[in-house]
């Protein structure tokens, strides 16, 4: 009878005395902010690694990479200035006091444009500059806006995107800002600037000029989407069309469109878009026949009564978070999320009357070194 022998570090508890491997699972934990904290409570040797800043700046890039980051909570803006609403149940909720911001002047003047990837960008907290923040690290740059960018009663949009490089980078608050506006009139035009943290300048100012903008400009608080490597946003007026930005090829585009309601990235690629009427939302991907001639195609039809405590009669606010594929609605019931993709429904813990002008929901890996709840704030400081 022959005897199997085993190699000492082929076994599990063998290959766990490895720091790298346990880091590597580590690594893979859930994103919820918890989820660390619990886990430094196994031993002196998991809590070592975890509050390694090493393997926090990993953890943070690992999800945010697959987009598994949960949305900590929603940003509003309103007649008192900004406001971060949390929406994670105990003991995933975090704490408030890293998700308000110190405004000096005028709070009123300070307008948030975007969030995505961790990243919330504000414009006017001093005149003429622009904030790059991430509420989870702390970090934040203050930008001063170019020239064309400057004038207060002209509204302009943008997005931050969080750089590649920085997935797995030492240096981690790596950022493009792209700044766009629209002029009305004879001359009508649209403009986009692009900064980049790691040349910490603004490039050249890129125009299109064309005459479906003479009456068309960007509509806010409707955020812009990313569509493959182009940003989109939705000009409206007596008619509608998109303003597309390709981040290669550093250009801008005008298409014609009828739609109403959000853009967004569909499931598969592309761009897309969710209108609502009624009850119903639906959602519609646009398609190039072998013609080259585009069309909208309907794709899903989400019926919300059913899906919503909603009576016939109720009207409702809504709002969509495109980094999240989520519909945001309030009435008189509270306010609610609707996966677009998953069909998952939630009641948002908040107390708001009604939807502010401005409702963002900000996505982000909240990581151990803060301290999540009250049944969690101690682990780290054994």
């Amino acid at each position: 009878m022959t005897t199997r022998r085993h190699c000492p570090n082929s076994s599990p508890a063998a290959a766990l005395e490895d720091d790298d491997l346990l880091a590597e699972i580590l690594l893979r934990l859930p994103p919820q902010p918890s989820s660390l904290p619990r886990a430094s409570l196994t031993c002196k040797r998991w809590r070592r690694l975890i509050r390694d800043p090493r393997f926090l700046r990993r953890f943070r890039a690992h999800h945010r990479s697959r987009g598994t980051a949960p949305v900590l909570g929603f940003f509003t803006e309103g007649d008192s200035g900004i406001s971060f609403h949390r929406t994670l149940d105990p003991p995933d909720r975090v704490p408030p006091e890293p998700f308000h911001l110190q405004i000096t002047g005028r709070a009123h003047n300070c307008r948030i444009v975007c969030c995505r990837d961790g990243l919330a960008l504000l414009v006017n907290v001093h005149p003429g500059q622009v904030l790059v923040w991430d509420p989870v690290t702390g970090d934040q740059r203050r930008l001063l806006l170019p020239l064309v960018f400057r004038n207060y009663d002209k509204f302009y949009s943008g997005m931050v995107l969080r750089s590649p490089a920085a997935v797995g980078d030492a240096n981690h608050f790596r950022f493009q800002v792209v700044l766009i506006r629209c002029f009305k009139g004879r001359h009508a035009r649209a403009v986009a600037c692009v900064y980049s943290s790691d040349t910490g300048a603004w490039g050249d100012l890129v125009q299109i000029s064309t005459p479906l903008l003479r009456a068309l400009s960007v509509e806010r608080p409707k955020s812009g989407a990313l569509v493959g490597r182009s940003l989109c946003w939705l000009l409206c007026g007596k008619s509608t069309a998109i303003l597309e930005f390709d981040l290669d090829r550093q250009n801008l585009a005008v298409i014609p469109s009828d739609l109403k309601g959000w853009i967004m990235s569909s499931e598969g690629g592309g761009l897309a878009s969710v209108s609502l009427s009624a009850h119903t939302a639906q959602i519609w991907k646009r398609e190039i026949d072998s013609y080259g001639v585009a069309k909208w195609l309907l794709t899903k039809t989400i019926h919300l009564d059913k899906l919503l405590p909603l009576s016939p009669g109720d009207r409702f606010f809504a709002h969509f978070a495109e980094e999240n594929s989520m519909l945001i609605l309030g009435f008189s019931e509270g306010i609610f999320t609707v996966q677009t993709e998953s069909m998952q429904v939630k009641k948002l813990p908040v107390n708001i009357k009604e939807l502010p002008y401005v409702f963002l929901s900000f996505s982000s890996v909240y990581t151990a070194e803060m301290g999540v709840g009250a049944e969690h704030a101690g682990a780290l400081a054994q």
